[in-house]
């Protein structure tokens, strides 16, 4: 119901030169008028931002919690449930089949009832799903709870979605970029957590830990508003002029004089348009991109635990002083983490902070082809030096260093993806585009955890050869985003 005094949206409509009629917009072309990308570039990038930025990046470390629990989840496991190199393996594998399923589900609500409903019901089902992998009486039990963990967690991109539609093109790059600072935090306090609660309280403990922070972070959905551009092209005119008009009072800046112009409504994007001609070499190679991502980043993580376990240390010559020095070889077989293990892993994970600097210089003056080409290439390089027999100081470096350039990847490949596809099927096609990215996931467990049991150098070989190919698919990307307004209207021709 309308207030007194309060203008129409028919009043709103002749008052801006432009009516609907069937989802067409007629615009007059006597009055000044001005899209959400020149609002959002007139508001600038102040305290608003950076609220949005604080609140949202909690969900990162949430995320980042339930899913680099991986790493540190398997040794535990294996010995105290007796698990093959299979089982672990699998541990793993169900959580990426889990963001399969629902990556879609998630893109989907999100574009169509909004991303604030869509991040509050996954927040909250990752910290319950997590509570219950707790409380897992068996091995089925854990990896059907685990799936659902999973299921939940693939939701969260939904906040970087959330935040790119906020942010003036010229501060896109740079912003999203400093999310990642959020999942490395999230990293380095999962192994630091791990390694003091594992050993004396056990993994059931780490799980609640982690799955605890998730519901903490629904005490800030209040400060979380819905995109501009979602209500936008929901013709949600007056809801998106009043939350534009609150940034610019947050900031202390104005609008731009003259009328919001309200794209023209189309039809709810469906998965389809993602393969329509326009945009199908574009998706297939988004594809290929998200595949290597996932494959190679969880391949570092898995890899990284393993090759603490398994590889001889050597002294500054090369010459072999001790084999399996880092393990502590317990009465069943199986080999626990030791304090050294996860020094090294906490100084991998600060290779997540490194990735950090690295977009922020390449993103927005090489562009995101060539950051990807670049990142890929040199993650190549320090995966296949992880097969060179050295101190543990030298092996935690190239660890660092490997990750580092593939977080720079997983980084990258979130923005470019929301940057490309227009804003009637982001949500759709990044969901589309991680839910695929989960069959890298799913398999890179059984090279990491499986093969490499067998032959470190094969294993290794593999993610580096992967990583080269996938730099050479990056070469023919039909579209940089560098500097480029987000597109809202889709094209199918």
């Amino acid at each position: 119901m309308r207030r007194v005094g309060e203008p129409s949206m028919t009043r709103l409509q002749d008052e801006a030169g432009y009516n609907f009629n069937g989802g067409a917009v007629a615009l007059s072309s006597e009055r000044k008028q001005y899209t959400i990308d020149q609002a959002l570039e007139k508001l600038g990038f102040g305290r608003y931002q950076m609220k949005m930025i604080c609140v949202l990046g909690f969900f990162g470390v949430a995320d980042a919690l339930e899913i680099m629990l991986l790493s540190v989840l398997s040794p535990v496991l294996r010995c105290e449930w007796g698990l093959t190199e299979w089982d672990v393996a699998a541990v793993s594998t169900v959580v990426f089949a889990g963001m399969l399923v629902f990556g879609p589900i998630w893109g989907k609500m999100s574009d169509r009832f909004g991303r604030w409903p869509t991040l509050w019901i996954v927040m909250f089902l990752m910290g319950w799903f997590g509570i219950l992998t707790s409380f897992s009486p068996t091995y089925n039990w854990l990896l059907f709870l685990r799936m659902l963990v999973g299921g939940a967690a693939v939701g969260t991109g939904q906040s970087f979605i959330l935040f790119a539609e906020m942010l003036p093109p010229k501060h896109r790059g740079k912003m999203l970029v400093l999310t990642q600072l959020f999942w490395a935090s999230g990293s380095f306090i999962l192994i630091a957590a791990a390694a003091i609660i594992i050993p004396n309280f056990g993994w059931r403990w780490l799980m609640i830990f982690t799955a605890v922070l998730s519901w903490v972070s629904l005490c800030f959905f209040k400060m979380v508003p819905e995109s501009p551009r979602f209500l936008l092209g929901k013709g949600r005119h007056e809801k998106a002029l009043a939350l534009l008009q609150s940034i610019a009072k947050v900031n202390k800046t104005t609008l731009p004089d003259g009328h919001l112009i309200m794209p023209a409504l189309q039809e709810q994007g469906k998965i389809a348009d993602m393969f329509s001609p326009h945009y199908l070499r574009l998706t297939l190679q988004l594809f290929v991109i998200w595949f290597c991502m996932t494959f190679g980043y969880y391949g570092v993580v898995l890899s990284s635990t393993e090759i603490v376990q398994q590889a001889p240390i050597c002294d500054i010559s090369g010459n072999v002083v001790s084999e399996h020095t880092s393990l502590a070889v317990k009465e069943c077989g199986c080999r626990q983490l030791t304090s050294d293990d996860y020094v090294t892993l906490i100084v991998g994970t600060l290779g997540e902070f490194g990735s950090l600097i690295i977009n922020v210089v390449l993103m927005d003056v090489i562009g995101r082809k060539w950051t990807f080409i670049v990142n890929l290439v040199a993650c190549a390089t320090f995966v296949l030096l992880l097969n060179v027999c050295t101190t543990r100081f030298i092996l935690s470096i190239f660890i660092l260093c490997a990750r580092m350039f593939m977080s720079a990847i997983g980084n990258a490949i979130y923005i470019y993806t929301s940057e490309v596809y227009p804003t009637t099927f982001r949500a759709v096609g990044l969901g589309v585009c991680s839910s695929f990215a989960r069959i890298g996931s799913m398999i890179s467990p059984f090279v990491a955890q499986v093969l490499m049991a067998h032959s470190v150098p094969g294993a290794l070989g593999v993610y580096a050869a992967v990583m080269i190919l996938t730099a050479i698919n990056c070469l023919f990307l039909p579209i940089e985003t560098k500097g480029r307004n987000l597109p809202d209207i889709a094209i199918f021709h």
